[in-house]
């Protein structure tokens, strides 16, 4: 399982460079565990930060590509 978290870290790093740099706020780990187990998903702290991070990538693609201009 090491290995799989050191490559996925290698290829997030390569990725990174095409989110944008757009500060938002973000859930407190805690929270964000609290309501992913809520909703019913049977996960551990670790599992719900990364879900979070996919999350806020996603958010901020979603927010580049609605308010950039390609004129």
């Amino acid at each position: 399982m090491e290995k799989h978290k050191e490559h996925s870290k290698e290829s997030y790093s390569e990725v990174k460079k095409y989110i944008p740099s757009i500060e938002l706020k973000k859930i407190p780990p805690d929270k964000a565990l609290h309501l992913l187990r809520k909703a019913g998903y049977n996960i551990n702290e670790e599992q719900s930060e990364e879900i979070m991070e996919f999350i806020y990538i996603i958010v901020k693609l979603t927010l580049k590509e609605f308010f950039t201009s390609d004129c």
